[in-house]
C-alpha cells in the first residue's frame, strides 16, 4: 500500500491513474497487501486499533493542514484556505472517530456480511455527518455539492471494494478483513485530499465574493 501512495506522491495523481486505472490500482493494492502482510498475518494479525490509518490522519491534521495555502488566480486567498482546512479537519476527525468505533466492536464474532453492513452504514453516516457539519459551519452549499460530486465515485469505489473483501476468500480471519478494509481507508485519505483540492479549484468564480467566517473569498 505504501508503494502505491509513494508513486502517487512522487509522480502525481493523474500520471499514476492514467496509466493504471482506478480499478486496477485498487486490485493491485489488495494484492500487495496480501503479499506483504501474509507472513505476518499467519503468525499474529496486527491489532486494527494500531493501524497506520490513525497515524496518517493524525499527521495530516497536525502538520499538513496548518501548512496549506490556497491561491486563486495567483493570489493567496485566506478564505479559501480556511475553508479547505476546516472542511478536511471536520471530515478527518469524524472519520477517525468512525474507524475507532469500528475497531472497538466485537468484529471477531461478526460474519462477513455483518462487517460489510457495518462499514457500509458507517460510511454513509460519515458522509451525512460531515456534510451537515460543513453547512452548519458556513461552507457554501455549492462547495458541499461540488465536493460530493467529485468524491461520490470514489466513495462508491470504496464500498465496492468492501464488498469484494468481505465476499472473497482471500482472508482467513475477521481481523484480516478489518485490516484490509482499513488499507482501503488509507487510499481514501489521499483521494479525499485530491477531491477537496479539485473542488475549490473547479469552482473558480462561483464562490468569489462570498464570505466564510468573516473572510471574503477571492
Amino acid at each position: 500500500m505504501e508503494e502505491i501512495l509513494k508513486y502517487i506522491q512522487d509522480y502525481g495523481f493523474m500520471t499514476v491513474f492514467a496509466g493504471a486505472g482506478m480499478f486496477f490500482l485498487i486490485k493491485f493494492a489488495l494484492l500487495k497487501y496480501q503479499q506483504m502482510e501474509r507472513s505476518m498475518l499467519e503468525q499474529g494479525v496486527a491489532d486494527p486499533k494500531k493501524h497506520a490509518f490513525f497515524q496518517k490522519v493524525d499527521y495530516i491534521l497536525r502538520y499538513k493542514l496548518p501548512d496549506i495555502k490556497l491561491n486563486y488566480k495567483g493570489t493567496y486567498c485566506a478564505g479559501r484556505t480556511a475553508m479547505f482546512s476546516d472542511m478536511l479537519e471536520t471530515k478527518f476527525e469524524l472519520w477517525r472517530d468512525m474507524i475507532t468505533r469500528v475497531c472497538a466492536t466485537d468484529y471477531e464474532h461478526m460474519s462477513n456480511a455483518d462487517i460489510r453492513q457495518m462499514f457500509t452504514q458507517e460510511t454513509l453516516n460519515l458522509v451525512s455527518q460531515y456534510e451537515a457539519q460543513w453547512q452548519q459551519d458556513g461552507v457554501p452549499k455549492v462547495v458541499v455539492s461540488k465536493f460530493h460530486e467529485w468524491h461520490d465515485n470514489h466513495a462508491e469505489m470504496f464500498l465496492g471494494t468492501v464488498d469484494s473483501i468481505t465476499l472473497g476468500a482471500c482472508f482467513g480471519s475477521q481481523r484480516e478483513i478489518i485490516n484490509a478494509i482499513l488499507e482501503m481507508n488509507m487510499l481514501m485519505v489521499l483521494l479525499t485530499l485530491l477531491d477537496a483540492e479539485k473542488t475549490l479549484g473547479d469552482l473558480n468564480g462561483e464562490i468569489s465574493g462570498l464570505e466564510y467566517k468573516g473572510q471574503k473569498l477571492l
